[in-house]
């Protein structure tokens, strides 16, 4: 089958011309690689706008749980707007916080017309952006979920049952994801002819110092919310058995996830909100300083002619 060794030849190539169309609209995406970016770039730009405007601990799916929990309600006429307004509240600081929502997309962005500034455009493009983008959430995600497991005192967070295992399994799939994009990056700087090395199609910037700064920089910056200086509120839970759970002055959190009962096998905790603005700002910084150090990792540049000779 001439199609399969096409395939086989350059994936990327033989994706990227596939026609797919429907009611004459091309629903190939990886030729619309740009429009792609720009959504990126358009949708990190509202998501800033909207963490201004709603509030530095603000999250997105405040909005979610009024129109499922809510606006049903209101509909009916058992609910009030007074209640939409106190659902909304009800969820601020809880769950995931617009700053994801600002930086990975921004980071995603920026990737993209890094490759594509190196020539690596359409599905290569997108597939070694998103790759780099899933491996930066999926570093800081398993700092969190360490951190907190081992901090705080809920090894529940790390344990491998469910409900929780859901989420190592979707941060284990990202860290899958990103290895082997990172891996296809190293092979596909090449050019091949076969099994032989005929030239470089790009090249990474590991030899400046820069990335290596920011990757210490993060480093350090864990080590600070880890060995946090300042003086946290102290969270004091009363657990299902009459003990009492007290949270940890290292690595403080401004939302604390607490198993209520250990012991009945269910890997799930009940959230409690503190609000500081410090400990977030600290949270947020981490996050977005290794979101920084990822783009440096992985930006990449042209062969100079010289270097093509």
């Amino acid at each position: 089958m001439s199609f399969w060794k096409e395939f086989q030849d350059d994936p990327y190539a033989y994706v990227d011309k596939l026609s797919i169309s429907f009611r004459g609209n091309n629903l190939n995406l990886f030729q619309k690689y740009k429009r792609i970016q720009k959504t990126a770039a358009y949708g990190s730009l509202i998501c800033l706008v909207a963490w201004i405007l709603f509030g530095f601990d603000s999250t997105p799916l405040q909005f979610v749980h009024v129109l499922y929990e809510g606006v049903p309600a209101w509909i009916s006429g058992s609910a009030s707007l007074q209640d939409l307004g106190a659902i909304y509240s009800e969820y601020y600081g809880k769950e995931m916080h617009y700053s994801a929502f600002v930086i990975y997309p921004a980071l995603f962005y920026a990737l993209s017309r890094s490759w594509e500034k190196a020539g690596v455009k359409m599905s290569k493009n997108i597939v070694f952006s998103s790759a780099a983008m899933l491996l930066s959430v999926a570093v800081f995600e398993w700092f969190w979920i360490l951190g907190f497991s081992h901090f705080q005192n809920q090894p529940w967070v790390s344990t491998w049952q469910f409900p929780q295992m859901k989420i190592l399994i979707q941060n284990t799939i990202f860290t899958v994801a990103g290895l082997m994009g990172a891996l296809y990056m190293l092979i596909e700087r090449y050019t091949w002819k076969g099994k032989e090395i005929t030239g470089r199609a790009f090249f990474f910037r590991m030899k400046a110092w820069l990335p290596w700064i920011l990757i210490a920089a993060s480093i350090m910056a864990a080590l600070l919310w880890i060995y946090y200086p300042g003086d946290p509120q102290l969270l004091t839970v009363e657990l299902d058995s009459g003990e009492i759970w007290q949270s940890s002055r290292m690595f403080p959190q401004t939302l604390y996830t607490v198993d209520l009962d250990p012991g009945d096998g269910v890997n799930a905790g009940v959230w409690f909100w503190i609000e500081d603005d410090m400990i977030h700002a600290v949270n947020t910084g981490v996050k977005f300083l290794w979101a920084v150090t990822t783009f440096y990792i992985f930006r990449v540049r042209k062969p100079s002619l010289e270097e093509l000779e």
